[in-house]
């Protein structure tokens, strides 16, 4: 619900590199969101890339497991302070999450034991059993009551509040948006939205959300407009419309928007980031690199700020600093074991290819980029090919060349 969510929904690649950001600050129940938006966009874009749709569901599994873990450990500290109700619904929570036999295991167990801690008339609490019941699939769950607490605990505790306050048509809303379904979505929050606008300020922006997926821009910008006017200090009502500025095209209009905004808003890192992609998109390129070189200094480096600086420079010419900052993109995912983005990868390869390296170990990024985004493999195998031949390799460079 923060700066990630407004920077990383043009792709799924963008995406799961919010959910990947989420999940290495251990937020893993925003990561999994996360993946499973970018698993969602991806299916539907009919993307071929089948490595990285497995990937993505690799991710999915592995921030469900990892949520179950951290809502099993949670559950055990709430029944040591006596909270037994709390506890058992992280248990639950935590029993649909995972698809681990010892884990299942581990969490019946403490499950048994806390029914051995409360009232002895509760015999609705889970007995261990050798026999692990099967676990619903990610996006089938029989229990909405879990799914959606799953989905509000991801987000700041005064946005979980007030959702959890909000009824059933907004719980079915916000499901069917997370799920994808945006018309369902658009029609169960506007029925939430018309019950008590003034109560419930937050539904318009994930009603504007689940309208601007349907390209009802101009409903969108209404509701979020409204939104701002009314809580002028709250920041994602100017990431969205800003996205939404993007996404029509008036650039001029996202840069007014900032100038007016409060200042207590204006200057903080994720409203000057907004600044300085609306510049670059306006093409005003000396500005955008002052607006990122100043958050930079400011806020220090991060990999969206690097991102950012690394197309600007190769924007305006300077290939040779644009190169040294993808290079030390993909330094910093070796060196924590991150995925490296095959944008970043292939980016990087174009510019040192156009430096006139040929090399084996651009060659490697080339296969490892067309392996990673087959969108990509005709340009890439172009490039292989002709590396094959400035190396000498005559075979292999027929080989890639003549499949076009």
């Amino acid at each position: 619900m923060g700066l990630w969510r407004f920077f990383t929904g043009k792709s799924p690649e963008d995406i799961e590199r919010a959910g990947d950001a989420y999940y290495n600050a251990a937020e893993f129940g925003q990561a999994k969101l996360e993946y499973e938006k970018a698993l969602d966009k991806a299916e539907r874009k009919g993307l071929e890339n089948q490595n990285a749709i497995a990937l993505l569901r690799e991710k999915i599994g592995a921030a469900r497991e990892a949520l179950a873990r951290a809502h099993l450990q949670n559950g055990g500290h709430l029944m040591e302070s006596h909270n037994f109700a709390e506890a058992e619904d992280l248990f639950r929570l935590a029993l649909e999450l995972t698809g681990d036999p010892d884990l299942k295991q581990e969490i019946k167990s403490a499950m048994v034991r806390l029914g051995d801690v409360m009232s002895p008339d509760r015999p609705d609490i889970v007995p261990a059993s050798p026999h692990p019941d099967p676990v619903p699939a990610a996006d089938v769950m029989d229990d909405e009551e879990a799914y959606f607490a799953i989905l509000c605990n991801a987000a700041p505790e005064p946005v979980r509040e007030a959702y959890q306050s909000y009824g059933p048509a907004f719980k079915e809303g916000f499901i069917a948006l997370n799920n994808g379904d945006f018309k369902a979505a658009a029609k169960k929050l506007s029925d939430a939205f018309a019950e008590n606008p003034e109560e419930r300020p937050l539904i318009a922006l994930e009603l504007a959300t689940a309208l601007m997926n349907l390209s009802q821009y101009d409903r969108a910008l209404e509701l979020v407009s409204r939104f701002v006017e009314n809580h002028p200090d709250e920041l994602r009502g100017y990431q969205m419309l800003c996205d939404i500025d993007w996404a029509t095209g008036n650039f001029d209009d996202a840069v007014r928007r900032i100038e007016v905004c409060p200042a207590s808003l204006r200057e903080t890192f994720p409203v000057q980031m907004l600044l300085g992609e609306t510049y670059f998109q306006l093409e005003r390129y000396a500005d955008a690199k002052a607006i990122f070189l100043a958050c930079q200094s400011r806020y220090g480096q991060n990999e969206l700020l690097s991102r950012a600086l690394a197309k600007t420079f190769e924007a305006t010419g300077n290939a040779e600093k644009a190169k040294d900052i993808y290079s030390r993109i993909l330094s910093g995912c070796a060196s924590c074991g991150a995925r490296t983005d095959p944008f970043v990868k292939r980016r990087y390869a174009e510019l040192c290819f156009a430096a006139g390296e040929r090399s084996s170990r651009v060659l490697e990024l080339y296969f490892s980029v067309a392996q990673e985004d087959p969108d990509s493999r005709e340009d890439c195998y172009q490039r292989i090919g002709e590396i094959y031949a400035a190396l000498g390799n005559e075979k292999e460079a027929r080989r890639y060349q003549v499949r076009f």
